[in-house]
């Protein structure tokens, strides 16, 4: 019996002890909500905090994201890759790469950059950069090149029109060359482009000829030479000076530099150059000009705006800004602009420029459709 009782009594007590409240916080507990400084808080099961390893330590210093350089990775190409500029490219790794400072040229691959100042950036999408085209009163046309008759040079065309022509010369640097003819695709530009042989059998090259072949309603080309020479004094040459140093160049020698590189050119766009062509640095002479005319070359090219985009900004070349002001500003009826398909800057510069001239009122065309 006395057992019985003790254990009812046992029973009533912990019932009264599973009811009562629950004890209040002490004084010195915080009842804020938040842990204080030397709390250990626990994750929830599923949150992105769950495991520990994903948590910085708070002493880690932040250093921004970095990108290995690849072969044929370039500082222009790396900077628009990551949305930033070359300029801050050269300022966050200046200190580890001292060259970046004085020629962007001297990236190598394995190189590791920063590339932007947060951690965990992300390069921006891999896209063709298109312009809005704005309507122009008749479309443009490439390719109905004019007969070879008597020389000519010509800095702007006469009696064209309100028309402007963008040409792009192709004898060194080609990093940017495809997109800035898949730009002109995308808003109907039609464009003359001076190649030389040399750079037209590089691997690149020849898809930038490729793209010209697909498309000889927009592109037309004219020649630049086989090996980029100075054909008054000799020297100079790209992208070897070999073929060029130590040469005086005779009519022969001329003559070579203009029939070899037609022979490649014509292979790889589709398009026999004659009679147009354009001397390498713009330098020429009378002789000179009668030994590429005795070859079918009677049309000297040379220009009345020069973009400069050959120069790095580092080297104190113009800005895409500064390259489309100056185009859009100067541009007269007739007017030929020299531009590269390795410039610096030349990508987003046309992005500038195409629609500041059309809203100029002027029909962005060839060589060929000014002079018919």
């Amino acid at each position: 019996m006395t057992t019985r009782r003790s254990a009812a009594a046992l029973a009533v007590l912990l019932l009264l002890t599973a009811c009562a409240p629950a004890a209040s916080p002490s004084p010195s507990a915080s009842v804020s909500g938040s842990a204080s400084p030397s709390a250990s808080v626990p994750a929830s099961p599923g949150s992105l905090d769950s495991s520990p390893s994903l948590v910085p330590s708070p002493s880690e210093p932040v250093v921004g994201t970095t990108y290995t350089v690849r072969g044929g990775d370039t500082l222009s190409s790396i900077a628009r890759a990551w949305g930033t500029s070359v300029a801050q490219l050269q300022a966050w790794n200046g200190s580890s790469y001292p060259s970046l400072l004085t020629n962007p040229d001297t990236l190598e691959a394995g190189w590791i950059l920063i590339v932007a100042g947060d951690p965990g950036a992300t390069p921006l999408p891999t896209t063709v950069p298109t312009v809005a085209p704005t309507p122009v009163a008749t479309g443009c046309r490439a390719g109905n090149r004019v007969a070879a008759g008597a020389q000519q040079t010509f800095t702007t065309v006469p009696n064209a029109g309100h028309g402007v022509a963008l040409t792009l010369d192709m004898g060194g640097r080609l990093e940017p060359g495809i997109d800035i003819l898949n730009l002109l695709i995308a808003n109907k530009v039609c464009v003359t482009i001076f190649p030389t042989g040399a750079m037209t059998q590089t691997a690149q090259g020849q898809q930038i000829m490729a793209i010209v072949k697909a498309h000889p309603e927009l592109f037309e080309i004219g020649n630049h030479t086989m090996h980029h020479c100075n054909l008054v004094s000799g020297g100079g040459g790209s992208p070897t000076t070999a073929p060029c140093a130590g040469v005086t160049p005779t009519a022969d020698f001329i003559r070579r530099e203009l029939t070899d590189a037609a022979v490649i050119l014509t292979q790889f766009s589709g398009q026999q150059p004659v009679p147009y062509w354009r001397p390498p640095y713009g330098v020429v002479n009378q002789a000179v000009r009668d030994a590429a005319a005795s070859v079918g070359y009677t049309k000297t090219f040379m220009w009345d705006i020069d973009t400069i985009d050959w120069k790095p900004i580092a080297d104190g070349g113009p800005t895409a800004q500064q390259i489309a002001t100056k185009v859009i500003s100067n541009a007269t009826d007739g007017s030929i602009v020299l531009m590269h398909l390795g410039g610096y800057e030349t990508l987003e510069a046309l992005e500038i420029m195409i629609p500041g001239l059309r809203d100029r009122g002027f029909l962005l065309t060839s060589l060929s459709d000014l002079l018919s």
